[in-house]
C-alpha cells in the first residue's frame, strides 16, 4: 500500500521505519497481550497395584524468535560499487549506481504470532519380573508460527511479494539468454529485485513410538531403548508461490534408532582363599554400550535434488532445462523427473537408484518439489569395558581397565565429505546418468580401537 508507481525504489519505495513514520514501532512486528500456555497432564493406576501406570499430557510453549539484522540494518539511499586498480581522483569522479537494491529482510507489522510448540505424550509404564519396568510411549511435538527469514513463500501475500510469477518469462524468445533487465521488468514493484520479508509462517512435527526397558537393581544395571520415529517440516526454499511445496522429511529425519547401555558386576568367584587370588579373580565389572540407528535421509542433505548437474541438457524446444525455462520464474526449483522408486532395485552398496531419474523435456515438467526420502548406510557402533580394582590398603589400590572401542570393528558404509558418489549427473547428449557411482556407498570408515590403563591410587 505504501509502494508508489514510477518512483521505483526510490528512498526505499514502500518500506517504512520508526525514523521515517513515527507510527512505525521500533519492533517491527506486531506484538500480542496475552500468549496463553496451559499444561496438561494425569497419571493413573490402572490396577491400583503400583505395577501398571498410564501416563500422559499436552502443553503448549511459546519462545522468542532469535534476533537477526540482516537486511534491517540498510541505510536509506545507499548504493556500493567495487572499484579496483583506480586512484583518489578517480574516486572522486566516479558516479556510483550499483545494483537494484535487494534487502535480505524486511519484516511485516501486521504479523504478530510467535513461534509455538505443542508438546503431547501418552506412556504405558509395567513393572515386570527381574527388578525391571518396560515403557512404551507415543510422543509428539509440532511447531508452528516459526520465523521465515528468507525461505519459501507464504500461502497469501508471500515472503517474496516480488517475486517473478510463474510463466512470466515465456513472453520472451530467447527464455535461455535473459539478462537481469528483462527478468526484473516482470516483477510486480519495479526497482526492486527479489523482496524477502520475515513473517511467522514455517511449520514442523515429530511423532514417535519410544520404548524403554530398565532395570536398575544390585549388580546388573541395564537401559534398553528404542525410537520408531519421523521428522517432519519446512526442507527448502524450492517453491517461493506454495509453502506447502516446499514439506517433506527433515534433514535430521532418522527412522529407527536404538541404544542399549548396561553394566554388569560379576560375582564373587572366590570367597575363601588366599588374598592374591581372590584379589584377581574377584571384583571386576563389564560394561558397554551398543547403537543402531538408520541411514540420514540422502535426499534432504543432497539439497533436496540429489545435488542434480542437467549439465547443459535441453528441453524439446532446445532451451537450455533451469528454472527460467521450465517455469517461467527463477523462483521454482527444478527437478529431475521420477520414473520408479530411487529407494527400490538397488545393487550392493548402493542407496540410490539413479536409473529412476530423467530429465524433463517439457515447460512445467517436475518430479515434485520435494523428492522421495531415502536414506543411507545405516549406522551401528558397540563399545566395550572391562574393570578391575585391587584393593591394596584404605588408601592405596590400582585399577585396571580394558577399553574396546567398535570392539567388532564393523566397518560404516558411507558417503563423505559429499563426494561423487550423491551427484546425479545427466549426459548432455543422451539424456542418462554420467556417474556410474551415484548412489553408491564406496567409501568405509571405522576401526577397532583398544586402550588398556593401569592406574594406581594412593
Amino acid at each position: 500500500a505504501l509502494y508508489k508507481q514510477g518512483q521505483g525504489s526510490t528512498n526505499f519505495n514502500g518500506f517504512s521505519w520508526s525514523a521515517a513514520n513515527q507510527n512505525t514501532r521500533n519492533s517491527g512486528f506486531g506484538t500480542k497481550f496475552l500468549l496463553p500456555a496451559p499444561r496438561f497432564g494425569f497419571a493413573y493406576d490402572l490396577k491400583g497395584n503400583g505395577k501398571t501406570i498410564l501416563r500422559g499430557g499436552w502443553g503448549q510453549f511459546y519462545f522468542t524468535d532469535f534476533q537477526f539484522t540482516v537486511g534491517l540494518d540498510v541505510s536509506a539511499g545507499v548504493r556500493s560499487a567495487g572499484l579496483n586498480n583506480t586512484t583518489f581522483k578517480d574516486i572522486a569522479a566516479t558516479k556510483v549506481t550499483g545494483d537494484l537494491p535487494t534487502l535480505a529482510a524486511g519484516v511485516n507489522p501486521n504479523d504478530d504470532k510467535r513461534g509455538r510448540t505443542q508438546s503431547y505424550s501418552m506412556t504405558l509404564s509395567q513393572r515386570l519380573p527381574f527388578s525391571s519396568i518396560l515403557e512404551v510411549a507415543y510422543v509428539g511435538n509440532k511447531s508452528d508460527n516459526l520465523l521465515n527469514r528468507a525461505g519459501p513463500g507464504a500461502l497469501t501475500a508471500g515472503i517474496n511479494p516480488n517475486a517473478v510469477p510463474a510463466g512470466a518469462l515465456f513472453k520472451f524468445a530467447n527464455v535461455s539468454n535473459l539478462d537481469q533487465g528483462q527478468i526484473d521488468s516482470t516483477r510486480r514493484y519495479q526497482g526492486y529485485q527479489d523482496l524477502a520479508i520475515a513473517q511467522h509462517t514455517l511449520y514442523q512435527n515429530y511423532n514417535a513410538l519410544q520404548t524403554t526397558w530398565i532395570r536398575n537393581r544390585g549388580r546388573y544395571n541395564i537401559n534398553m531403548n528404542y525410537a520408531f520415529s519421523k521428522s517432519l517440516g519446512i526442507v527448502g526454499n524450492y517453491d517461493e508461490f506454495n509453502l506447502r511445496n516446499n514439506y517433506g522429511p527433515t534433514a535430521n529425519d532418522r527412522r529407527h534408532v536404538f541404544n542399549a547401555a548396561y553394566s554388569f558386576e560379576l560375582p564373587t568367584f572366590i570367597k575363601s582363599g588366599p588374598k592374591m587370588a581372590k584379589g584377581l579373580i574377584n571384583g571386576w565389572q563389564f560394561s558397554g554400550i551398543t547403537q543402531v540407528q538408520s541411514g540420514v535421509n540422502l535426499t534432504a542433505n543432497t539439497g533436496g535434488t540429489f545435488n542434480v548437474n542437467f549439465n547443459g541438457a535441453t528441453l524439446a524446444n532446445g532451451d537450455s532445462i533451469s528454472s527460467n525455462t521450465v517455469f517461467g520464474t527463477p523462483s521454482i526449483l527444478v527437478t529431475p523427473i521420477l520414473k520408479c522408486d530411487p529407494s527400490s532395485n538397488l545393487g550392493k552398496n548402493q542407496f540410490i537408484n539413479g536409473s529412476c531419474f530423467s530429465l524433463p523435456t517439457q515447460r512445467n515438467q517436475n518430479g515434485g518439489s520435494v523428492l522421495p526420502e531415502v536414506f543411507g548406510p545405516a549406522f551401528f557402533n558397540s563399545d566395550l569395558g572391562l574393570y578391575k580394582n585391587i584393593t591394596i590398603s584404605e588408601s592405596k589400590r590400582i585399577q585396571f581397565r580394558f577399553n574396546a572401542y567398535n570392539f567388532l570393528n564393523h566397518p560404516l558404509y558411507s558417503f563423505r565429505n559429499d563426494g561423487q558418489n550423491t551427484r546425479l549427473i545427466f549426459n548432455q547428449t543422451t539424456g542418462k546418468i554420467d556417474n556410474p557411482i551415484f548412489g553408491t556407498a564406496t567409501e568405509k570408515q571405522g576401526r577397532r580401537i583398544v586402550m588398556l590403563t593401569l592406574k594406581f591410587y594412593f
